[in-house]
């Protein structure tokens, strides 16, 4: 078989095209201040922030993303397909990171590969029970290595904003504000 049959010739030929398109991706992911589309789930944040309406924080250090009033979140996205234990939260969680978290909303991106299935958003109150659970945890250890969120409680708990659609308002502010006043968070 030669190096450059028709076969692999057609690959490259596939491979060019797509990367092409990846070029505009990466345009509009400048944009937000995303310099690498492969880094960091940057198409995934590109995606999630879009639809979200806000802009990413840049730096590894603080919340992820403000909104348009100024409301800093934390993001979250887990893939299905690699992963089932719930979304990563910080490899050092310790006190003085679960009362930084306890001040900002939450969003949720469940995706299937690369297809983004579901977006949630949940209030600091809303996700109260997991702090308390860490800080009982904390009592015998000086930091958490990277404890969970289950998806199971972010689906039960939280607001789904995305699919869009009718029964799903995309405000993600207008979703944990609903979230904040409930009596179910009192």
């Amino acid at each position: 078989m030669a190096f450059f049959d028709n076969k692999h010739k057609d690959r490259i030929k596939q491979i060019e095209q797509l990367w092409q398109n990846l070029h505009a991706l990466e345009e509009l992911a400048k944009k937000y201040g995303i310099n690498d589309i492969f880094q960091d789930n940057g198409a995934k944040i590109l995606q999630q922030i879009i639809y979200m309406n806000m802009q990413i924080i840049p730096g590894r250090e603080g919340n992820d993303s403000i909104s348009e009033s100024g409301i800093e979140w934390e993001m979250k996205s887990i893939n299905i397909e690699t992963s089932a234990s719930g979304f990563s939260t910080n490899h050092h969680t310790n006190q003085t990171i679960i009362d930084k978290y306890r001040k900002v909303p939450w969003s949720f991106a469940i995706y299937q590969g690369l297809h983004l299935l579901e977006i949630y958003v949940l209030s600091p109150k809303t996700l109260e029970p997991m702090y308390r659970h860490w800080e009982d945890k904390l009592k015998t250890m000086s930091h958490l290595n990277n404890p969970k969120i289950p998806i199971k409680f972010v689906r039960e708990n939280g607001i789904r904003i995305y699919p869009i659609d009718k029964t799903n308002p995309i405000n993600p502010e207008e979703a944990v504000a609903q979230l904040q006043s409930s009596p179910l968070n009192q």
